[in-house]
Order: structure tokens, then C-alpha cells, then sequence
């Protein structure tokens, strides 16, 4: 990683901090299966239906009784089921056609001011400043910028070119990074990285007279080494275990619609 450079307004002295992370409720268990109790009208709907089964019953049971020869048991089987069924059809279509009962209401707790982020924080109103002369600010865009930044500035080492990213870079710490560059040509070695995988999210964002700076907090994991370039040999690093990015990158620009431009790199302290 490029070793701290450059400044951050008056906030120079002070250590960038984490962002407050969103807050995510706790995992409830889950929900006790419900048993679900025929309402009041549901009830009278199956005594109704019960009700018609049982004339309907005694209708056919009359009418078999009626026939000479009196009744078989294929007969009385038949009948039986038709009961049956005369009482389920009425019982459905009866609770089909009912209503749909309203859902219960449930209460919403509101969070506390300070559980919700970016309400009334020290972000929230650094960011209300940017807006002032920039109403277009968006943080988690520039979040997703700090995070392609990151990757660049990579690619840049890598390659030992950093008037890649000169139009991007404070002057101080467009120094820095030719410098490193300057070091790995002449000591005949070569950086590598790979598998970067990276998330970013804006920690800070504030003013200083008429210059805007805001910081980003990015973490993951990439692979990285450097290479001898006369053995091919690993000197430093690794090819194959990941190592852990834990990194702040603060940009500054002229308040206002100006390129944003990285002024420092810092790790996180452990």
C-alpha cells in the first residue's frame, strides 16, 4: 500500500473513522407455527351446510327406502358420499365467497434518532454543506468512485505509471506514487495485484473554508505480491493468500463543481 501522504484540511490531526454502519435488526426467531380457528361466520356456514347435508340425507335415503326390495349397501355407499360431498361443496363455496377479514394491525415502533443513519450526524451535515455548492453530491456514488479509484491506483503501481493518474492526484501525492513507481524500476522489481475485491462506503464528509474533502472507508481482501523481475521470484506478498485492504482514501476539490482529487491513503490502525 502507498505509504500516508498529504493532508486532510483541519481534520490533519485527527484519525479518519469507520462509517456508521446501517442498522440491522436482530434475527427473530421464527414464528411458532398458527392454528387458525373458524370465525363466527365460518361457524354458521358449516352448520348451514351440515344443516343441507342432513335434509339432502333424508331425502335420498327416503326415496331409496321407497324402492322395492329395500336398500343395498351399494346404495346406502353412494348415498353416504353424496352427503359428504353436498356438505363440502356448500362449506367451501360459503367461505370462498366470504370476505376477506382486514389484517390485524401491528405496531410500529419508531428507531430513536440516534439508531437512524445519517440523521442529524456529523456525515449528514457534511454532506448538507458539499450540497450547498455541489446540489448534485450523491455519497454512495461517490463511494462507488472512491472504490474504482482504489483499483486504479492498483493497476497504476502495477504497471509503474503514474501519470496514469495524474489528473487525479494531489501534487503531493502524485509524487508519492511516481516515486514508488521509481523505486520498483530501479530496484528491478515489479508489483502485482489481483483479485481485488473491495466494498466502499463514504465516513466523513465535510468542509474547510472553500474546499470540499470527503473520506471513504475501503475494505476486502486482494492478492498481493512483488516480483524480482530477473528470478521471477515472490520477494514480498503472496501469490495465493489474499491479503486484507482496511484503507481510507480522502479526495478535496475547490468547493463546488470541481474534479474530485486523492490527497491521502491511510490504513486503518488495528
Amino acid at each position: 500500500m502507498v505509504p500516508v501522504i498529504g493532508r486532510r484540511g483541519s481534520r490533519s490531526e485527527s484519525a479518519p473513522v469507520r462509517p456508521q454502519s446501517e442498522i440491522v435488526p436482530d434475527q427473530a426467531a421464527p414464528s411458532p407455527a398458527v392454528k387458525i380457528a373458524p370465525t363466527g361466520r365460518a361457524r354458521i356456514g358449516l352448520s348451514v351446510a351440515l344443516a343441507i347435508a342432513g335434509l339432502y340425507g333424508g331425502l335420498v335415503l327416503g326415496a331409496l327406502q321407497r324402492h322395492a326390495g329395500g336398500v343395498g349397501f351399494g346404495e346406502l355407499w353412494l348415498a353416504a358420499a353424496g352427503i359428504v360431498a353436498v356438505a363440502w361443496y356448500v362449506f367451501r363455496r360459503h367461505v370462498r365467497l366470504r370476505p376477506a377479514a382486514p389484517p390485524s394491525a401491528v405496531s410500529v415502533v419508531p428507531a430513536p434518532d440516534h439508531q437512524v443513519r445519517g440523521r442529524g450526524t456529523d456525515l449528514d451535515r457534511g454532506v448538507q454543506d458539499i450540497r450547498r455548492t455541489d446540489r448534485g453530491f450523491d455519497a454512495p456514488r461517490f463511494a462507488g468512485y472512491a472504490g474504482m479509484m482504489f483499483r486504479d491506483l492498483q493497476n497504476a503501481v502495477m504497471a509503474r505509471a503514474a501519470a496514469s493518474l495524474r489528473s487525479r492526484l494531489t501534487g503531493p501525492m502524485y509524487v508519492e506514487i511516481e516515486a514508488r513507481c521509481d523505486r520498483l524500476r530501479a530496484s528491478g522489481r515489479s508489483a502485482h495485484f489481483a483479485e481485488v475485491d473491495v466494498t466502499s462506503e463514504v465516513s466523513e464528509a465535510w468542509q474547510d473554508g472553500d474546499r470540499d474533502f470527503v473520506t471513504a472507508y475501503v475494505a476486502g481482501s486482494m492478492l498481493s505480491h512483488t516480483v524480482d523481475d530477473a528470478t521471477g521470484k515472490v520477494v514480498d506478498g503472496s501469490r495465493a493468500l489474499p491479503a486484507r485492504v482496511a484503507v481510507f482514501l480522502t479526495f478535496t476539490r475547490p468547493a463546488g463543481l470541481n474534479f474530485w482529487m486523492l490527497s491521502i491513503i491511510q490504513e486503518e490502525s488495528h
